[in-house]
């Protein structure tokens, strides 16, 4: 047993110690901020995102006027008010059927939290049955992946143990 552990202590460390040093190469790669890039970023017109927003407040005049209207009923009456805008990407957690839960895919969802993931897409996702069932696949697959690995670290020791003796 006792080798076993130095073993598994031997096997983090070398991986701490090889994620220490991709870790070290990639700072020491990166490139330094000018101060011309600084400036791009911090200064900026403001004249140039009220431009942008003009068709924005031109739709907001009009939804505030015909409140009982839907998407479908303003694309149809008024097609130039929505030049750039979807029914999808203005409702960030609407259950369209490529929706995901927080912007997580769904099978990441079930695969790496399992029943609790499952349960978040249910719900995140107004019980849209697509997305549920590719968190129920990641949840399978999770299982399988875990009950994989908990075999492989029990036959292991049970080697090493048998080996000892």
């Amino acid at each position: 047993m006792k080798q076993f552990f130095l073993k598994a202590f031997s096997v983090f460390f070398a991986v701490l110690l090889f994620g220490m040093q991709t870790f070290a190469f990639s700072l020491k790669a990166a490139s330094p901020i000018t101060e011309n890039e600084i400036q791009a970023v911090s200064t900026f017109n403001d004249s140039e995102i009220y431009d942008a927003f003009a068709g924005v407040a031109d739709l907001d005049q009009y939804l505030a006027s015909n409140a009982d209207k839907t998407y479908t009923e303003v694309s149809k009456d008024n097609s130039a008010l929505l030049t750039g805008v979807s029914a999808t990407t203005s409702l960030p957690l609407s259950a369209s059927s490529d929706q995901e839960a927080l912007g997580i895919p769904s099978f990441l969802w079930g695969c790496v939290f399992g029943i609790i993931g499952l349960l978040v897409v249910y719900l995140m996702t107004d019980n849209n049955k697509e997305q549920t069932k590719k968190a129920l696949y990641g949840c399978i697959v999770g299982t399988v992946v875990s009950i994989g690995l908990y075999v492989l670290v029990i036959a292991a020791a049970s080697t090493s143990a048998a080996t000892n003796y």
